[in-house]
This record gives structure tokens, sequence and C-alpha cells, in this order.
């Protein structure tokens, strides 16, 4: 499951340009020129993922990705604010969430941020310029979009991503979850606290 996470970064990575146009996810697609995507809306989710990926590209081609430790801390302060952890990480813990006291839930966060964060710093290098093409953000219920996107791959078929956003308390659309060809990164950690929670009862048992 860790190589289809470390694919959800690298995704974020393939797009040297945000000019590249959209064959439009028909069932979604509204107005326009067949074959074309309507220009995103300022402050859409759209929007912000264009926004987001451009400055990760602008990051690898002026320093060193190489540089873990820079790049970690280029990304806690340029990226992760495209992301709401908090929101995340209450997906990741389901139910569990409501049992949890603050002390709990900081923790959790802190430990789904940064197992996110460093998986992305150590894949800012693997990417290979592939066109990415954007689709129409669709709206799952209320308060909710997911921007698609597919990674044109030479040779071989593209690789479908979808950018799950929600709308928070000051309206603005943050990104919770990340699906690569269906595999979710809420999921992979929802299942990595299970395992760790079950450890710990188990010792505690002992």
């Amino acid at each position: 499951m860790k190589a289809n996470i470390s694919a959800v970064f690298i995704i974020l990575l393939t797009s040297a340009s945000m000019t590249v146009a959209a064959t439009p996810y028909s069932p979604y697609y509204q107005g326009g020129h067949h074959g074309m995507q309507p220009p995103a809306q300022p402050g859409s989710a759209a929007a912000i993922l264009e926004e987001g990926v451009k400055k990760l590209t602008t990051y690898i081609r002026s320093k060193n990705p190489q540089d873990r430790a820079r790049a970690i801390q280029y990304l806690k302060s340029e990226i992760a604010p495209y992301f709401d952890f908090t929101y995340m990480t209450q997906w990741a813990a389901g139910p569990a969430w409501r049992n949890m006291d603050a002390a709990q839930r900081s923790k959790m966060e802190g430990e789904l941020a940064k197992s996110f964060l460093t998986i992305l710093a150590t894949n800012l290098s693997s990417y290979n310029n592939q066109q990415i093409r954007f689709f129409t953000p669709r709206g799952q219920r209320q308060g909710e979009k997911t921007v698609s996107a597919w990674i044109m791959e030479q040779d071989s078929y593209p690789t479908k991503l979808d950018f799950r956003f929600y709308r928070n308390k000051q309206g603005s659309w943050k990104i919770f979850d990340v699906k690569v060809a269906g595999n979710s990164a809420v999921s992979y950690y929802r299942n990595m606290f299970r395992q760790q929670l079950r450890y710990s009862q188990a010792r505690a048992s002992r």
C-alpha cells in the first residue's frame, strides 16, 4: 500500500506547466467547446489544485529536491496549507475519533501529517514531466468537490487521480483525501491506525 500512497505524491509533481487542455469528464462537464476544459474559477477547488502543483514544480526547478530536510520544511510552510490534516485525521480515525481526548487527537494528527509530508518530500525528484489532464470538478454532496486528473503515460494507460476537497467553516476549499486508481490515502491511514490500536490493546492485555 505504501507504493500507492507514494504514487499520490508523485502525481502532484508530474506537470511542468498547467496549461494543458483536458478532455471533459462528460457527465459533469458544463459549457465550453468540446475537448477543452473551462477555466478554473479563482478560489475554486480546481484553481487551488493547479496553484499547489505550480508551487511544487517551481520548487523542483529552483531548489535541490534531494535535500529532504529542506524539502520537508518547504512542504510544511507552502504545501501543507492546501490540506486539512485535522479533517483528514478525523476521517481516518472513524468512530474512534469521538472517544479520543484532545491530546490523543493531536498526536494522531501529527503522525499522519508527518508521514504524509515525509513521503512527499522523499518523492519530489521522482517525476518525468508527463502530461496531466484535469477534469471538471464534481460534487459528491453539499460542501464537497472532487477534482479528477489523468496522468498521461507514454505507451500505457493513464493513471487516474481523485483529489477530494471540502469547504471549511471559513469558506475555503481544502484537500482531505487523494485517491490513485481507487486507492485512498485516508483508507491507508485508517488501516495503519487500526493496526496501531490493536497492537496497543494487545500489549495492554498482557
